[in-house]
């Protein structure tokens, strides 16, 4: 009996140090690979903790850190076996009068992830990309906003697993940051829950069809054997995108844009995108009762080649042309007045 006691007491001293250091185990991997212990919110309330979470993808904890109150950087870390390193820069910037529209220079097309809704955006196969906040964000706390229209950008740095999550992610972002500072959308802007629509795969163009609509064809322009590829994105009752290149091997053909792509053509019913479309004067229609804008990025037509041969296809598709096709095929397709 009296040697029995010493060894129950090593035996329950052995158990209580097991057990504590299993629970300092389980309190380390809760507190390093999760947010079950804090912080709840992120980015002065831009974001849960959740949301953002799930726009970044994979397991781990998450933090935020802001070097200036227009910024905010979200970072996963985790060392558990399944966690992910991410690393998301969400940066509140203002742009041009006629951005995303610029002159050559679309941030918005048929290749991109479109975001719908009162709070538009598109996004890059990365993840990279914006969102934009409504007209009255004029001022942000005690920082006036000037310049052009206000959006919140997404700038990845490390590793984000799925861009429609991350584009939900800054979407709720853009609406947090609207309402932290009572800056809503415009009248007749979608109000309902947003859309986010992946671009299509590229396809070959029906050339009685392209992109989809009726009586748009290039069928008589397109130089032989070559044919026309097109890829979307969006929606009709939105801003739909379409983006027309040629299915060409090899660098024989020089084109002028880096990514193949002679025409980029819009649908704009979205209002929030409206301002953008007027600055650069695009055609507008009353269809279905709502105000519409058919655009086309101005991107040269030149089909540079090497081959002699081809020289008389050196300018197959002028803008004059699409321009004149592309929005009579979207008026009647759409039932403009």
């Amino acid at each position: 009996m009296t040697t029995d006691a010493p060894r129950k007491r090593r035996r329950l001293w052995l158990g209580s140090a097991l057990l504590c250091a299993l629970a300092v185990v389980a309190g380390l991997t809760v507190a390093t690979n999760t947010n079950a212990l804090g912080p709840r919110e992120l980015c002065d309330g831009w974001l849960s903790s959740e949301d953002a979470r799930q726009g970044l993808g994979g397991q781990g904890r998450v933090t935020s850190s802001s070097a200036f109150p227009s910024e905010c950087t979200l970072e996963q870390t985790g060392w558990l076996p399944g966690s992910d390193d991410a690393k998301v820069r969400l940066v509140i910037s203002t742009n041009r009068a006629d951005d995303p529209f610029v002159d050559s220079g679309w941030t918005v097309s048929g290749d991109r992830l479109i975001v719908s809704g009162a709070f538009p955006g598109a996004f890059d196969t990365y993840g990279n990309g914006w969102v934009s906040l409504p007209a009255s964000c004029s001022r942000l706390g005690d920082r006036a906003i000037t310049g052009g229209p206000v959006v919140l950008r997404t700038l990845v740095e490390r590793s984000v697993s799925d861009p429609v999550k991350l584009s939900r992610m800054a979407e709720r972002a853009a609406r947090a940051i609207a309402g932290a500072h009572n800056c809503r959308p415009a009248s007749g802007s979608t109000a309902g829950a947003a859309r986010y629509l992946p671009a299509s795969p590229l396809t070959k163009t029906d050339p009685a069809k392209v992109c989809g609509l009726p009586g748009f064809a290039l069928a008589a322009a397109a130089p032989a054997g070559t044919p026309v590829q097109e890829q979307t994105s969006g929606s009709r009752d939105d801003a739909w995108f379409c983006d027309l290149s040629l299915d060409e091997p090899g660098d024989v053909r020089k084109r002028t844009d880096r990514s193949g792509t002679f025409a980029r053509l819009a649908i704009i019913q979205n209002p929030a995108l409206f301002p953008a479309a007027r600055e650069r004067e695009f055609e507008r229609a009353v269809c279905g009762g709502k105000e519409t804008y058919f655009a086309m990025d101005s991107l040269s037509f030149e089909w540079r080649t090497r081959d002699p041969k081809d020289e008389a296809a050196r300018t197959f598709f002028q803008k004059s042309l699409i321009w004149d096709r592309f929005p009579k095929a979207a008026r009647t397709s759409l039932g403009c007045e």
